[in-house]
């Protein structure tokens, strides 16, 4: 059990390492080669080495509520867009924004902000429920993203591109890898498992120093007001919505916790990609990102209540 002086220190350290990549991304001219580099070591290295060792070395008792899981993560991805479709109802916007509200509301930050939180607050438990949700994220960004940026969208943004990209991504690969690694009942060599065991850690500090820097280099607050109506659908009405149905699921402790956890996450990064691919306002995606994640901050400090 943590005392709260430890819990003390981890929520300063999270808040340290996130203001450390803002800061270097705000005033260093090198923040744009920093964040490329570092995102380049965590998805095609460090993420995928993640996935690899979690799902490989993950209890059989982790698997047996993944349908469950994977159930809820489209639940949380159905219910903010028809939440949204009831709000576009009551004014007037243009199709570029609509499509904006539409990725922004539906598609949370799946991986990168919630690893670092269930590593700390959950323990290496819930990696591969996080990665779990992540993975069936991606199939909902192709699919469903894709359909809401092509109906909002005036510019051919290349469907086939869209779906090699999703394929080749390189934590899907490495998904695929373990999956079939679990199947053939593989064991890693244990020369191997010390080093793979530190990946958790390395990737939760670098994760967040991503998020600061990502949060520095796509800092826009150009109209606020209007991003207010993407936050409180996404980290309000969703989550609201979504625990009784994780409560009346029967989940048990850590995978329940992790689905509400990412139920309360800010839009992803990837959403304003996805405004950019489509031709959509990419830089109200950048605001509705930016405020986001700015309003989680404060709520760090109630996570481990929210989540026990």
């Amino acid at each position: 059990m943590q005392t709260l002086t430890d819990l003390a220190v981890q929520i300063g350290l999270f808040y340290i390492i996130i203001f450390i990549g803002y800061a270097t991304a705000r005033h260093s001219q090198q923040g744009v080669v920093l964040n490329k580099h570092l995102n380049r070591w965590l998805i095609n290295l460090l993420v995928p080495a993640l996935v690899i060792y979690t799902l490989i070395t993950a209890s059989p008792s982790a698997y047996t509520e993944a349908f469950l899981v994977v159930g809820l993560a489209v639940t949380i991805h159905l219910i903010a867009p028809l939440l949204m479709y009831v709000r576009l109802r009551f004014g007037e916007f243009d199709d570029s924004t609509k499509g904006v509200y539409y990725i922004c509301s539906t598609f949370n930050n799946a991986l990168f902000i919630p690893l670092p939180f269930a590593m700390i607050f959950l323990g290496s438990s819930g990696i591969s429920i996080v990665i779990l949700f992540s993975l069936t994220q991606m199939v909902l960004f192709v699919t469903l993203g894709s359909l809401m940026g092509a109906a909002y969208s005036q510019k051919d943004a290349g469907w086939g591109g869209i779906l090699r990209n999703a394929v080749t991504f390189p934590p899907f690969i490495a998904a695929v890898i373990a999956i079939l690694l679990f199947s053939l009942r593989f064991e890693l060599p244990a020369v191997l498992v010390a080093p793979l065991s530190l990946v958790g850690p390395v990737t939760t500090y670098l994760a967040l120093i991503s998020v600061g820097l990502n949060l520095g280099l796509r800092f826009s607050l150009v109209d606020v007001k209007s991003a207010l109506n993407v936050i409180g659908i996404r980290q309000i009405a969703v989550p609201i919505a979504v625990l009784p149905i994780v409560l009346l699921s029967g989940l048990s402790a850590v995978p329940a916790s992790i689905v509400i956890l990412e139920s309360l996450m800010p839009p992803a990064v990837l959403t304003v990609v996805y405004a950019t691919s489509f031709g959509l306002d990419a830089e109200q995606a950048a605001t509705i990102v930016t405020v986001g994640t700015l309003l989680l901050l404060p709520l760090i400090p109630f996570l481990p209540l929210l989540l026990s």
